[in-house]
C-alpha cells in the first residue's frame, strides 16, 4: 500500500486548524508557527505529488480509497488527474504564502487561521468540482451541436 499523499494533504491543515484552536489565546507566536509548519508539510507534500505524477501514464493517480458504509456503496475515495495536479500545487502554494503575509496579525490570529487552515480543503474541493463542471460543459458541446 502506498502512502496516503492525497489525504494528508487534505486533512493536515484540518487537523491543524483544530490543534491551533485548542492553544492558549495569549500564545501568538506558537499559533503562527504551528500554522506555517501545517502550511509547509502540505506544500511539501503537494510539490511531492505535482512532480510525482507520471504525465505518461495519465489518468487518475495515488488513488485511495476507503468503504465508509458498504451497505449504502458510500466510500471515500481521491485521485489525482492531469488536469488537477497543478491545482493542488497552487493550493500548497496559496496556503504557505497566506500564512506568511497573515504572519503579522495581531487581532486574534488563532481565529484567523484556525479559519484559514480550515477553509483551504474546501478550496482544494471547490477547483476540482470546478474543473469537472467546466470539462463536462466543454465536452457537451459538440452533441448540443448534433442534436439541434
Amino acid at each position: 500500500m502506498q502512502f496516503p499523499i492525497l489525504s494528508f494533504i487534505v486533512f493536515t491543515p484540518i487537523v491543524a486548524a483544530l490543534i491551533i484552536f485548542l492553544i492558549p489565546e495569549e500564545r501568538k507566536s506558537e499559533v503562527r508557527v504551528a500554522a506555517l509548519a501545517a502550511a509547509a508539510f502540505a506544500l511539501v507534500l503537494s510539490i511531492w505529488a505535482y512532480f510525482a505524477y507520471d504525465v505518461r501514464a495519465g489518468g487518475y493517480q495515488f488513488v485511495e480509497q476507503v468503504s465508509w458504509i458498504p451497505a449504502l456503496g458510500i466510500s471515500y475515495k481521491v485521485g489525482l488527474d492531469g488536469m488537477n495536479a497543478p491545482l493542488v500545487l497552487l493550493t500548497g502554494v496559496v496556503m504557505f504564502t497566506g500564512v506568511l503575509i497573515s504572519w503579522g496579525i495581531d487581532d486574534r490570529p488563532r481565529e484567523f487561521f484556525t479559519f484559514l487552515l480550515s477553509w483551504l480543503p474546501g478550496f482544494l474541493a471547490f477547483l476540482f468540482l470546478l474543473i469537472c463542471s467546466c470539462c463536462s460543459s466543454f465536452m457537451k458541446l459538440p452533441s448540443f451541436r448534433c442534436i439541434y
